[in-house]
């Protein structure tokens, strides 16, 4: 349903993207591990239109085109066919739970009012969170803030919901929280593409890794096969400093 093809990306001199070939297939659950600076948000950030990719084609179900060449209003159609979750929650800090949940329902899709707040009711409960439907974001710990922002992301009913490292601004003890939603729409066959660090939701959740070094992609298999018998070096070496009980010799 989603394809990068030949996805280049570079910041001045530095090219982050070196050539990516990305597929999402309908209903899978994908999971983009690396080390920091391997390209990963990147990769989220050009195949959603937050970043402008360099070169490069896109592929959204019937749609395709040079991504260099994608109008503003063809941006926002196929941003409407997406959730985004961002590491750090982008709750708009005046507006309550339901209303950050609204805002993109009322305004961006035009949803009339009373239906939104159906909607709003409904993914909040769904994420835990109608009982602080009318608290402010200061005024919730960070997991929630996050469980907010994934209703938020998934109240239009995208198509795919991307993910940028969910969890990696929450404690320890906030983490499973918001993983444990994460893993509920991953059981009700929501499309996911997830960066994240945490090994073990992209152990038991995702139905596919890609790895990434060096800005291009260097392993990209079933999640079971990459965690028991990667190929390439640089994936056995991530795996080891990444997972305390990972047994796989070098």
């Amino acid at each position: 349903m989603l394809e990068a093809i030949n996805l280049h990306k570079s910041f001045g001199s530095n090219e982050v993207l070196k050539g990516i070939n990305f597929t999402v297939n309908k209903g899978e659950v994908v999971a983009v591990l690396g080390s920091s600076g391997s390209g990963k948000t990147t990769l989220l950030r050009c195949i959603s239109f937050l970043e402008k990719a360099n070169h490069g084609e896109i592929v959204f179900d019937d749609f395709r085109k040079d991504i260099t060449k994608v109008t503003n209003k063809e941006m926002r159609q196929l941003r409407m066919k997406m959730g985004f979750v961002f590491q750090g929650y982008n709750l708009f800090r005046n507006k309550t739970a339901i209303q950050n949940v609204l805002e993109g329902l009322t305004i961006a899709r035009k949803v009339p009012l009373a239906e939104a707040k159906d909607i709003a009711v409904s993914v909040l409960d769904k994420v835990g969170m109608l009982d602080r439907a009318d608290y402010y974001p200061d005024q919730l710990s960070g997991g929630q803030q996050q469980r907010v922002a994934i209703a938020r992301a998934i109240a239009p009913s995208p198509e795919i919901v991307l993910f940028d490292e969910p969890t990696s601004a929450l404690d320890p003890e906030l983490t499973g929280e918001v993983l444990d939603v994460m893993k509920m729409l991953a059981s009700e066959g929501t499309t996911m593409v997830v960066v994240t660090h945490e090994m073990g939701f992209a152990q038991s959740a995702a139905n596919r890794v890609v790895f990434m070094d060096g800005g291009v992609i260097i392993e990209d298999r079933p999640s079971k096969e990459f965690f028991s018998s990667p190929k390439e070096e640089s994936a056995k070496r991530f795996l080891r400093r990444t997972m305390f009980d990972y047994d796989y010799t070098i």
